[in-house]
């Protein structure tokens, strides 16, 4: 999956933190189950998601989750 920040953000600041419940992804040879994206950054993060259930996927930073940063994600059993 491509993980990025809104091009337009021109505020240093505003950092968005993408969390999964549940799975975790690698990124840069490391398995994470959150990244952290400045923006006008992009990463690519590959996951295989091998724990069924009903999962958030959300932001961390203040605001932004009450915004609707937030949303379900549904892995199913093979």
């Amino acid at each position: 999956m491509y993980l990025f920040a809104n091009p337009n953000e021109e505020e240093a600041w505003d950092i968005h933190t993408p969390h999964w419940h549940g799975q975790t992804a690698t990124v840069a040879h490391m398995r994470m189950d959150m990244v952290m994206l400045t923006p006008m950054m992009s990463i690519v993060a590959d996951m295989v998601p091998d724990n069924p259930g009903i999962w958030l996927f959300h932001c961390h930073m203040p605001g932004h989750f009450a915004a609707g940063m937030r949303t379900r994600f549904e892995v199913l059993t093979k």
